[in-house]
């Protein structure tokens, strides 16, 4: 493939979970300055990516948010930005989707996506939509959020990728005292 990166963005557990055992995401400690950098850094995707259960609960959300006066000035932001960035959702299930949205019912359809986008692709959560890229080497660069907690049991972040990819560190952060984020680039 050709085009612009892929960049995964995820929230993770200490021992490398994205969700609880029963889908639970109440562990995420996102506070002040976490929220402040995800709308600065999701403002340089040029399309947002997603599997269908994260794009479900992404489209149950912020389609509305900034139309509530109680929430915070930065979910009104990421409201405003997430209705208007293009997304793409994979799914085989979904026929058509709303808010700016294509349907890709496979990898090939990602091709022309990526090559058309105004810039570069950040797939959002999606643990298995993520180990689909990466079983065809296709992640330019994670950032991972990881989270002090320790889940046990739930979806890993990477399950079965298949073969070995080395990567680069490239950038550490720490939010609020408390997340931090590993940057992480794909070595040629």
């Amino acid at each position: 493939m050709s085009g612009n990166r892929i960049v995964v963005s995820v929230q993770v557990s200490l021992d490398g979970r994205t969700a609880g055992p029963n889908g639970e995401l109440d562990w995420f400690v996102v506070k002040d300055e976490l929220h402040a950098h995800f709308v600065t850094e999701h403002s340089k995707a040029g399309m947002f990516l997603y599997g269908r259960r994260t794009y479900e609960g992404m489209a149950g959300y912020w389609p509305t948010a900034d139309q509530d006066p109680a929430n915070a000035p930065w979910l009104i932001r990421y409201a405003k930005l997430w209705k208007s960035t293009p997304k793409a959702v994979f799914s085989r299930s979904i026929q058509s989707a709303n808010w700016n949205t294509t349907v890709l019912p496979d990898l090939d359809a990602l091709t022309h996506l990526q090559e058309q986008a105004p810039g570069d692709l950040y797939l959002i959560g999606s643990p298995e939509t993520i180990t689909t890229l990466a079983r065809h080497n296709l992640i330019d660069e994670y950032q991972l959020y990881i989270h002090p907690v320790a889940l046990g049991t739930g979806p890993a972040l990477l399950h079965e990728v298949g073969n070995r990819q080395p990567l680069t560190l490239a950038e550490t952060e720490t939010f609020d005292q408390t997340v931090t984020k590993l940057t992480y680039h794909r070595r040629a």
